[in-house]
């Protein structure tokens, strides 16, 4: 394969921020893939020019971690749909700021094999960059802004549709290769006007040798106090369509079936309160929460798990690729997980995973107790997952499918 390097444009800030951001995590880890692959590759952030390790240091610094300021009690009296239009007119500034971004740097005097840009709202700069360069460009589109936001009942009276065509289509419609986290951003995508030639399906990936089987979780254990315990184990930023009463409530269910059994609840986030008042209102005394953990500490953290969760309400469309579902399959772990979207297509449930019905509480519980019963269905489950993930679902692998995707896309349209 011939050398080269990918020039990375990740416009979102990592300062200002309850918990590990994940656009950062998931930006370090493509980059570091890249430098793995063709030699090198560039970082540029509203930060500066980075390195994979230092941007995947910023992302979880508990100390550069910090929420939005002025008193939690003001910002609550502040309508929401005041504070999303000023968070678009801010993003629209800072995508200004950042539009140059990719014009000058050490790469200009190698060879750049392409330009991969992370989708925000107004943000055009690998636009730019790919034309100045003449080379190719790539948007990775985890989730589309605004549709996502709807979702989640955010509201823009008057704008939506517009910020829609102003601020998130064109970046698509401009790029040589969308890759899309799901099969449902895809479909949202194409909506958006993009052909369907240009769009690729590249769920989240990981890096086989962070999270790998031969990781010791026992200081992690001893620390936590967690020895002689069953530990059903979750790793995230604490959002509310997370899920997590659903894992408090399986808890409760369990208790006097399991009585070692303890819940590890590894990240920090805006529902961490939430999550602790249901501790308390359930009356749970078996649920460790550990507050923000660096990213680099995460692989220690899930070697330290029996069971791996992730949890879904079934309120909606699970559109996500979830970064966590790869790293406990990696770090070998048995799984349980909703049989939703993504994961309901690709995981095969009672070979690799265990699957539940999304929002189904009590399968959730039952699963849990059919694994701790079962430590011989454990391991078959986890030697099953770490294998499909080094066939089909290491950063490495999705780049390449990336590359082959854009040779053929650019032999067809040349950018600018």
């Amino acid at each position: 394969m011939s050398t080269g390097g990918v020039l990375f444009l990740n416009p979102n800030r990592a300062g200002g921020q309850t918990a590990p951001v994940t656009s950062w995590i998931s930006v370090a880890s493509w980059a570091a893939a890249a430098r793995r692959l063709w030699g090198q590759s560039w970082i540029v952030t509203p930060e500066g020019i980075l390195e994979p390790e230092d941007v995947m240091r910023r992302a979880s610094d508990p100390v550069a971690l910090k929420g939005p300021p002025g008193p939690a009690s003001l910002r609550r009296k502040v309508p929401t749909t005041v504070k999303t239009g000023l968070k678009d007119a801010r993003k629209a500034l800072e995508a200004r700021r950042f539009r140059g971004a990719g014009l000058e740097g050490p790469w200009r005097s190698e060879e750049v094999r392409f330009i991969w840009q992370r989708h925000d709202l107004f943000h055009d700069a690998g636009v730019s960059a790919a034309k100045a360069l003449k080379r190719p460009l790539v948007v990775f589109t985890p989730a589309l802004i605004v549709q996502e936001a709807a979702g989640w009942g955010v509201k823009r009276p008057g704008w939506q549709g517009l910020l829609e065509r102003i601020a998130e289509a064109p970046l698509l419609k401009a790029a040589d290769v969308v890759a899309c986290g799901s099969v449902e951003i895809a479909e949202q995508v194409s909506r958006l006007g993009v052909p369907e030639a240009r769009l690729l399906v590249t769920p989240n990936g990981v890096d086989p040798e962070m999270f790998s089987p031969e990781r010791q979780g026992d200081e992690v254990r001893r620390r936590l106090g967690l020895e002689s315990r069953f530990v059903i184990g979750w790793v995230g930023s604490f959002r509310k369509f997370h899920g997590l009463d659903m894992a408090l409530e399986a808890m409760k269910r369990i208790a006097s079936e399991i009585p070692e059994a303890t819940l590890l609840l590894v990240g920090d986030g805006l529902e961490r309160s939430h999550i602790e008042e249901t501790v308390r209102a359930l009356g749970l005394e078996n649920v460790v929460m550990t507050g923000t953990v660096g990213y680099l500490d995460i692989p220690e953290h899930v070697a330290a798990m029996d069971v791996a969760v992730i949890t879904d309400r079934g309120a909606g469309s699970f559109h996500y690729s979830p970064l966590k579902l790869r790293e406990y399959m990696a770090a070998g772990k048995a799984v349980i997980a909703p049989r939703v979207g993504e994961m309901a297509r690709w995981l095969a449930d009672g070979e690799d995973a265990v699957l539940v019905e999304s929002g189904d509480t009590g399968g959730l519980a039952a699963a849990i107790v059919d694994l701790h019963e079962r430590p011989e269905l454990r391991a078959r489950l986890g030697k099953a997952a770490r294998r499909k993930i080094l066939e089909q679902a290491t950063w490495d692998i999705q780049l390449l499918r990336i590359d082959a995707a854009l040779h053929g896309a650019s032999s067809a349209r040349a950018p600018g």
